[in-house]
């Protein structure tokens, strides 16, 4: 895995997302702050896989996985939300998502995910 993006609209969120993130494997963070720049991001970028918050402005994380999907990524995305609520885990894998990672994100949560295998 070369290249993941973060998706929130929270500064914070993505900073921290950042420095829980491995150093020694050479991953490369992109970073976007909505939906609507994630999609220009990975339409330009393409990366292996998005870690996208839920509760973002306009559209939250399940629409925009589903609209990525319907572009034709075929990368894995991980849904970060602090609602962990059954129906929305169902809502986000029926379009798509690998997994729901609940916040806060913490160093192992996010490593683990990083080795997922579809």
């Amino acid at each position: 895995m070369n290249t993941v993006l973060i998706v929130d609209d929270s500064a914070t969120s993505r900073m921290l997302f950042k420095a829980h993130m491995p150093k020694d494997r050479g991953i490369n963070v992109l970073e976007a702050c909505d939906g609507e720049s994630a999609l220009a991001i990975v339409k330009a970028s393409n990366p292996d896989m998005i870690f996208l918050d839920y509760n973002m402005p306009r559209h939250n994380g399940v629409d925009v996985a589903a609209e990525l999907f319907a572009l034709g990524y075929q990368g894995t995305i991980a849904l970060l939300t602090a609602n962990t609520q059954e129906s929305l885990i169902e809502d986000a894998k029926a379009v798509g998502v690998k997994f729901v990672l609940e916040k806060p994100i913490t160093k192992e949560k996010l490593i683990d995910s990083l080795d997922f295998k579809p």
